[in-house]
């Protein structure tokens, strides 16, 4: 990673937000990489260059990536949690649905945004 790409990756943070989203520990880093990447030129340290780019993998996201994440999560969890209970043996559409993008956009935005999903009350 070069000095540019990190520093373009820090100022579209600050304007989409996600600078705060980080630790204050993941920002310190950052800064440290932002100036002996400026001095250096490249980060060849191995262990060092994972943890930045986990770091910038959270400044690039999205919140379309982020409903689209919760979503496969809970999504998987539906999905274990109703193959315990052998739920798909009496409907097996419900499968499809867990595997529908539109669904687990869904799903997302309701984890999120703390909307209740009805299969929480099927199996209490």
């Amino acid at each position: 990673m070069r000095y540019a790409e990190l520093l373009c990756h820090f100022r579209k943070s600050l304007r989409n937000g996600n600078w705060h989203r980080l630790s204050y520990l993941e920002k310190g880093l950052y800064r440290a990489i932002l100036c002996y990447t400026k001095v250096k030129g490249e980060i060849v340290n191995a262990k060092l260059r994972a943890m930045v780019l986990r770091i910038v993998e959270k400044l690039r996201e999205t919140p379309r990536l982020r409903i689209l994440k919760a979503g496969q999560e809970k999504a998987k969890r539906i999905l274990s949690t109703y193959m315990e209970k052998d739920v798909f043996d009496w409907c097996p559409e419900l499968k499809g649905w867990l595997e529908n993008p539109d669904y687990i956009f869904w799903l997302g935005i309701a984890t999120l945004t703390g909307i209740r999903h009805s299969s929480r009350s099927l199996f209490r």
